[in-house]
């Protein structure tokens, strides 16, 4: 993974710029649905993140729980022509579970060493994620849209409790940067409704990141200067890296509904 923030870096120069013409700050919170998935692998030893039966041999699990978590987001349009508009958003992933093999061996993102393989497994897995975007915007008459780059910045920890010996076997932390070039498209409204496509895509080599959402917002006009809105939608994010012979490749994916208001 480290590979492609470097490689990606590169990639950021081929965005067209634009500006708006106004000044706005606009801001939400919301819950989403996480969905774990994913598997790290070193050759034939593999462990998947999420709840599977042990296939037996090197094949493991570490039985991550499908969770609920918050994120919160801000978004600054100025008029100031060509300096970019800034979006800010943190989310938390966070998830514990259970398992009764996890393979040993074998390294997440690189970074997460796992020994020896545990029987009886208690594991935890925290992800604090702080995601800054730089785009201009454009707005033609049916749509708003927007366009630049940024990056996803994961500050991890592991932790894995082996029952049996009554003793904890990983307790690590993780740094993961995800870069992107992204795209924003919202519809003009009807009767206060508008639809939304969010897109962050990379890819370098073997490594990519890929974060998808689609919702349905709904804004109340009734309160001057401010903007109350509600949005309901659904997100898949996938992180995919290669660093030597481990492979770690992460999924999360689920609804999600929001509250917010643009001022």
């Amino acid at each position: 993974m480290k590979k492609f923030s470097i490689v990606l870096a590169g990639l950021v120069c081929g965005v067209n710029f634009a500006s708006a013409d106004f000044l706005s700050l606009s801001a939400g919170v919301g819950y989403e649905q996480q969905n774990i998935d994913g598997y790290v692998k070193n050759g034939n030893t593999i462990n998947y993140f999420g709840e599977h039966t042990p296939y037996g041999g090197n094949v493991g699990y570490l039985g991550l729980d499908d969770k609920t978590n918050p994120y919160v987001w801000a978004k600054l349009i100025h008029p100031i022509p060509v300096l970019p508009n800034i979006k800010f958003q943190y989310t938390k992933y966070s998830s514990t579970g259970h398992s009764n093999y996890v393979a040993g061996g074998i390294k997440i993102f690189d970074d997460v060493s796992i020994p020896l393989a545990i029987t009886n497994a208690s594991t935890k897995m925290d992800i604090n994620s702080y995601d800054i975007t730089a785009f201009y915007e454009f707005k033609p008459v049916v749509a708003d849209i927007e366009a630049g780059f940024g990056a996803d910045i994961w500050q991890g920890n592991t932790k894995i409790y082996d029952n049996t010996a009554n003793k904890e076997i990983v307790n690590q932390d993780f740094t993961v940067v995800l870069p992107y070039l992204y795209a924003h498209v919202e519809t003009m409204q009807i009767f206060g409704f508008s639809a939304i496509a969010n897109v962050k895509w990379a890819k370098a080599g073997d490594n990519h990141h890929y974060d998808y959402s689609g919702a349905l917002k709904y804004t109340l006009d009734i309160f001057g200067p401010v903007n109350p809105f509600i949005k309901v939608g659904y997100r898949y994010k996938e992180a995919y890296g290669v660093d030597g012979d481990t492979t770690t490749k992460l999924q999360y994916k689920g609804a999600f509904a929001e509250i917010g208001a643009k001022f």
